[in-house]
C-alpha cells in the first residue's frame, strides 16, 4: 500500500479531509428531538447482570507478533509500519467460532478493537484508506463479527482509540497536553457516526487513548453526544476524560466506587501479559486463577472482561481457548453465584468472597483442598434455611446462633469437610427465609 504522507493542510484539501469534514458537519447538525436516554440502571441492566465480557485486541500489530504498543515501543516509522498492510490476512477467522468461544468460556458479551492507537481501521471506514478492506483479507471483520453476535444474541462493543499513530492531522499533538487539531477530531466524529450507524444496535463505545489531553481538547462531551444520539442504549466507559457510564480499572479489580457513585465498574484484564498477540508471552494464568478473579470481581461488583489477542492467522490461541473452556464449565456448575449477583458484606475470611441473588448468599472459597475442614461463622442478615455446596447440592449442616435480641437469628455457624471438591473455587449456597 501506498504510504500516506499527508501534511495537516494537505489533509484538510483532500477527499478524505472533506469526507470527515461532512461527517462533522453531520454529527455536529443537532436533530429537532433529542431521543431520550433511560436511566443508567435500567439501560444498563444487562452489563451488571452479565459480569463476564470477552476483550479483543487485534490490529496490524498481529503481524509482528510482539503487541499492541510494538509500533511505539519499538519506535517504527510510519512508512515502515505501513509496509504490513499487504502483509495482514487474517484468512482463518471465523466469527462463528470467536463467539462460540465466548459463549463457551460463559462471557455474556464482547468488546474489540476497532482502531487502536496504530490508527489502523478494523471496519470499513470511508475517512481512511490505512483499514482491513484495504488489506489482502479484503473484509470488513467488525461487520462480520457484528452479524454473527447478533446472530448469536450476544451485545457487542466497540473499543476506539482517540489517540492515533498514523494520522497526519494528530501528528502535532503526539505531544502531550497539546492542542488536538480540527481536522483531527473531525475524524474521529465521522468515525463515531459511522460505527455508531452502520453496524446496527451496538451495546457501547469503549474509549481508551486519552491520556495526554483534556476532554476540552478532545471535545468529549461532543464526541459521547454523537454516540447517545444515534446509539441511546448504547454505554460508554471514562476514558474519554469524562464520568461516563462506568469505570475501567486495567489490571487489578480496582477498590470500591465513593459513596453517591452509581456508575458500573468493569475490570479488564489479559490471560498472559499483553493485550495484543504476544509470540514469546507464555505467562498465562491459570484456569483457576483466572475462576477466582471472576469469582473476586462478581464479590466487589465488577464485571471482569478478559481479553484475547487473536493470532495473525485470525484465530483465537488454543492457550486462551482451552482456559477459557475450563472457566466456562465452573459457570456451568456455579454460574447462578455469578450472574445477576450483589455483593454482601456477610463477613471476610482469607482466599473467599460473598455474593448474593434474590434469597441466597454465596459463600465462595478459594482452594479448598479436599479433606481438610473449615470453620464457618456468618451473618447472613436473614434467618438461614438451607445450605449447600452449589456444583452438586450436597447439604452443609448448621446451627443458628442465639439472637442478642431475642429474634429470629440470622447468625449460623458450620464445621465441614471437604468430601472431595476439587473446585478452585467451591461455593456454598446459603438459602434464607
Amino acid at each position: 500500500m501506498k504510504a500516506l504522507k499527508l501534511s495537516r493542510r494537505d489533509f484538510a484539501k483532500s477527499a478524505l479531509g472533506a469526507a470527515a469534514g461532512t461527517l462533522l458537519a453531520r454529527a455536529s447538525a443537532a436533530p429537532t428531538a433529542a431521543p431520550e436516554i433511560e436511566p443508567l440502571s435500567v439501560r444498563g441492566r444487562w452489563f451488571r447482570e452479565a459480569r463476564f465480557g470477552m476483550f479483543i485486541h487485534f490490529g496490524l500489530y498481529a503481524v509482528l507478533e510482539r503487541g499492541e504498543w510494538v509500533m511505539h515501543r519499538e519506535q517504527i516509522p510510519i512508512s515502515e509500519y505501513e509496509k504490513l498492510v499487504p502483509r495482514f490476512n487474517p484468512a482463518r477467522f471465523n466469527a462463528h467460532e470467536w463467539v462460540a468461544v465466548a459463549k463457551a468460556a460463559g462471557q455474556r458479551y464482547i468488546t474489540i478493537t476497532s482502531k487502536h492507537h496504530e490508527g489502523f481501521c478494523m471496519f470499513d471506514s470511508k475517512l481512511t484508506d490505512y483499514k482491513i478492506t484495504r488489506t489482502p483479507f479484503g473484509r470488513d471483520l467488525i461487520g462480520e463479527l457484528v452479524e454473527e453476535c447478533h446472530r448469536q444474541d450476544m451485545p457487542i462493543s466497540f473499543y476506539y482509540s482517540l489517540m492515533d499513530w498514523h494520522h497526519p492531522a494528530y501528528q502535532p499533538s503526539l505531544k502531550p497536553q497539546t492542542p488536538v487539531s480540527s481536522e483531527f477530531i473531525a475524524y474521529l466524529k465521522g468515525h463515531l457516526r459511522e460505527l455508531c450507524t452502520n453496524y446496527g444496535r451496538i451495546a457501547g463505545i469503549w474509549f481508551d487513548g486519552g491520556w495526554d489531553h483534556t476532554p476540552e481538547q478532545w471535545h468529549s462531551a461532543e464526541l459521547i453526544e454523537i454516540v447517545r444520539r444515534l446509539q441511546p442504549h448504547a454505554l460508554v466507559n471514562d476514558r474519554a476524560g469524562l464520568p461516563g457510564d462506568f469505570t475501567t480499572p486495567e489490571q487489578e479489580l480496582g477498590s470500591p466506587p465513593p459513596k453517591g457513585d452509581e456508575r458500573f465498574r468493569e475490570a479488564c484484564m489479559t490471560i498472559n501479559d499483553n493485550w495484543g498477540y504476544a509470540k514469546t508471552d507464555q505467562r498465562f494464568k491459570s484456569s483457576a486463577e483466572l475462576i477466582q478473579l471472576l469469582a473476586k470481581a462478581a464479590g466487589g461488583d465488577t464485571n471482569l472482561l478478559l481479553n484475547v489477542g487473536p493470532m495473525p492467522t485470525g484465530e483465537i490461541q488454543p492457550h486462551f481457548v482451552t482456559r477459557l473452556q475450563e472457566v466456562g464449565k465452573w459457570l456451568q456448575r456455579n454460574g447462578e453465584a455469578i450472574y445477576a449477583t450483589s455483593p454482601t458484606d456477610s463477613g471476610y475470611f482469607t482466599d473467599t468472597t460473598f455474593t448474593t441473588r434474590d434469597n441466597k448468599v454465596y459463600f465462595h472459597i478459594f482452594n479448598w483442598q479436599p479433606g481438610t475442614s473449615l470453620r464457618v461463622d456468618l451473618d447472613v442478615k436473614k434467618p438461614a434455611k438451607r445450605a449447600y455446596i452449589l456444583e452438586d447440592g450436597q447439604e452443609v449442616d448448621f446451627i443458628r446462633n442465639p439472637s442478642a435480641g431475642g429474634g429470629p437469628s440470622t447468625s449460623l455457624s458450620f464445621t465441614t469437610r471437604n468430601r472431595g471438591w476439587k473446585s478452585p473455587v467451591t461455593v456454598i449456597a446459603i438459602e434464607t427465609e
